[in-house]
């Protein structure tokens, strides 16, 4: 689902836009030190301290920071920590999750400190965006929902409503336009900054050698008999006797038959290097000829029918070639140094204080 849609994330939304440019969090909660952990062998000093309350479970209602003025709550705090938590939970063990909690808490509270400042600082801009480009990015996320499913059913799904995700919206465009507005006045790349950098990471310009290619996947089981598996191999090679005869394309049969979601590619790949598919598949690629159908392969996944269709020796590409990517790359380096120079300059400048745990 979208993230965009749930009423936690309002809080990042903004967030995300300095993110956007910069590439990272700001400075100061980049370089916020993770917490000690407690040494359980200390036990006179353990106890004979009174014990601190826990930032993770204490009032969700106490003021944690003040920000010229402005509160933020331990609430606010751990609500966009669940949301974040929620999000690693299936890329990260549990055990290993718990152990990120009290780290994540400091930094979720500096992150939330710079919404703050440029919340304050995109008010007093005056930036809005325009109703039309509002509704241009509503339209845009219409056409990532899911297929049998409106946009009023996925705001539902997630509790939140039309009013909330457009102000969700207004803000996050707002930011973006102000943190735009920092960079205008910065020099272009020159050719000889591009060519400088093009000379001094050569590395970067190395073009291994590749291959586009499509294949057709009749997928084995690990239940599978041998008869079951000798079936499928037949029904392939009927397939492959069909392509080269002209009954079918080779991109109409792995639309029908493949069981990769690459069928909806028409059995499409795209382009890419070795050591990125499997040795046998990767052996059949890098070796079959141009547009032949490839002899049947087994692999871990089951079938395959394998088709090149372009292939690129191993080079060096041109600075010609590659100029206008470095100049790309170099003017968002420089987009991102103003914005962090200019977030540090808001938090230089504020008034800051740490009121509780």
């Amino acid at each position: 689902m979208f993230d965009i849609f749930n009423k936690k994330t309002a809080i990042m939304l903004s967030m995300s836009a300095m993110i956007a440019l910069t590439g990272c969090q700001d400075d100061e909660a980049a370089k916020a030190p993770a917490p000690e952990p407690i040494d359980l062998t200390q036990t006179e000093d353990l106890f004979s301290e009174p014990v601190q309350p826990n930032p993770l479970t204490s009032d969700p209602e106490a003021v944690i920071v003040r920000v010229n003025g402005e509160d933020i709550t331990r609430g606010e705090i751990l609500e966009v920590m669940q949301m974040a938590m929620q999000q690693m939970a299936g890329r990260v063990p549990p055990e290993e999750l718990e152990k990120f909690k009290e780290q994540m808490y400091s930094q979720i509270k500096n992150d939330l400190i710079t919404k703050k400042l440029l919340d304050m600082a995109v008010t007093a801009s005056g930036l809005v965006p325009t109703a039309e480009e509002i509704s241009e990015t509503i339209e845009s996320i219409k056409t990532r929902i899911p297929e049998g499913q409106t946009l009023e059913d996925a705001l539902a799904a997630q509790n939140t409503t039309m009013e909330e995700l457009t102000d969700n919206i207004r803000q996050d465009m707002a930011t973006r336009m102000f943190l735009e507005s920092r960079t205008t006045e910065l020099a272009a790349v020159t050719e000889e900054e591009a060519l400088g950098y093009y000379e001094e990471n050569g590395d970067r310009f190395v073009k291994p050698e590749s291959v586009s290619a499509s294949h057709i996947l009749v997928r084995t089981e690990e239940g599978d008999s041998e008869e079951a598996k000798a079936q499928k191999k037949a029904d392939l090679e009927k397939l492959r006797a069909d392509i080269i005869a002209g009954v079918t394309t080779f991109e109409e049969a792995a639309k029908e038959h493949s069981d990769c979601p690459s069928s909806a590619q028409g059995g499409s790949l795209g382009t890419f290097g070795k050591g990125q598919m499997v040795p046998e598949f990767e052996i059949a690629a890098f070796t079959q000829e141009i547009d032949e159908i490839g002899d049947i392969i087994e692999t871990q996944f089951g079938y395959h029918i394998v088709q090149v269709s372009e292939r690129s020796e191993e080079g060096t590409v041109s600075f010609e070639e590659a100029k206008d990517r470095i100049v790309d790359f170099l003017t968002n380096q420089k987009k991102q140094q103003a914005v962090a120079d200019y977030i540090k300059s808001l938090r230089d400048s504020a008034t800051i204080e740490e009121l509780t745990l």
